[in-house]
């Protein structure tokens, strides 16, 4: 009787060591999983606060180590690592930062890009984009050190006319061009009430490793520029560039088209699956590096999450 009075109570007393180990278990991988989504919520929380700081100052100050989290951006590569060492856990992530630049997308602008309502049927890594906040400078130095032609005339149509490979600047105000044509050069207005009529047929050159060249260039901030024709078969291959607003209704576009603001007039399709040669840096506009362009995440690698020991 004794011996199974012991046995019984060996049972019992196991049984509640497993009991407990299984409680024990039970809380702590409770545990683990709340420092988890802890872990993962301060992640989440610095990579915002890191990418706001990159976009709104110097980029130097998301360098920081405080709290358990270190931030380190590197400027060449343009990567952002991120470690966070809390809750008994760490880890650390690398973030690839590609710099978003006017001239990456098809519509750019300085405040806002307008669709009303209608679609801007373009490559998804050319989606339009507002709110730049700045528009890229024309250097007009370099266009009229370059200049194939100069013209400085004012209140002038230029009318059903070829014009010869180059970069061209007009320096007038209260012009016009009518069904003009160029197939290997550049525009540049610099004066204000520029305006396109008819079928103009205008393409850029095409560029080399340092980058391309835009196809219109519009410097004067009270110049406005529709992208209009009565047929329709207004044809622009390049960027176009205007320092005022841009509308746009029709025509045989590639982009970019970069303004203070872009409004879309009707439904339209750009070309830019067919000429992705123009969605790089543009001749004319100083160097890339010179500008501190907003930064995005472009690829995103783990390189490690760990649970670290719980000490004595």
């Amino acid at each position: 009787m004794l011996v199974a009075v012991l046995m019984l109570f060996m049972v019992f007393s196991f049984t509640g060591v497993a009991v407990l180990n299984v409680s024990y278990l039970s809380y702590s991988t409770s545990v683990e999983t709340v420092n988890n989504i802890k872990l993962q919520y301060a992640m989440e929380s610095s990579v915002n606060e890191t990418l706001w700081r990159i976009n709104n100052g110097p980029d130097s100050l998301v360098n920081i180590n405080t709290d358990g989290i270190t931030t380190i951006f590197n400027p060449v590569l343009n990567t952002l690592s991120i470690n966070v060492d809390k809750f008994q856990m760490e880890t650390e992530i690398l973030l690839d930062l590609s710099e978003d630049t006017h001239f990456d997308r098809a519509i750019a602008a300085e405040e806002s890009v307008d669709l009303d309502g209608y679609g801007a049927d373009v490559e998804e890594d050319h989606q339009p984009r507002g709110g730049f906040n700045f528009l890229p400078e024309a250097d007009i130095q370099y266009f009229l050190d370059n200049a194939t032609k100069v013209y400085s005339d004012s209140w002038k149509v230029w009318s059903n006319r070829t014009f010869p490979d180059g970069i061209h600047v007009f320096t007038g105000n209260y012009i016009a061009l009518d069904d003009i044509r160029i197939t290997s050069g550049t525009l540049v207005f610099t004066g204000h009430h520029v305006s396109f009529w008819g079928d103009n047929d205008i393409t850029a050159p095409d560029g080399d490793t340092t980058g391309t060249y835009p196809a219109l260039v519009f410097t004067n901030p009270a110049q406005d520029f529709d992208i209009y024709s009565n047929l329709g078969n207004e044809t622009i291959i390049g960027a176009i560039y205007c320092k005022g607003d841009i509308n746009i209704q029709n025509g045989n576009i590639s982009g970019p088209v970069i303004g203070r603001n872009v409004t879309l007039n009707n439904r339209f399709s750009l070309q830019d699956d067919e000429h992705r040669d123009r969605y790089r840096w543009t001749k004319g506009f100083g160097h890339r590096n010179d500008y501190d362009w907003p930064k995005q995440i472009g690829r995103w690698k783990t390189k490690h999450w760990i649970k670290k020991h719980q000490e004595a």
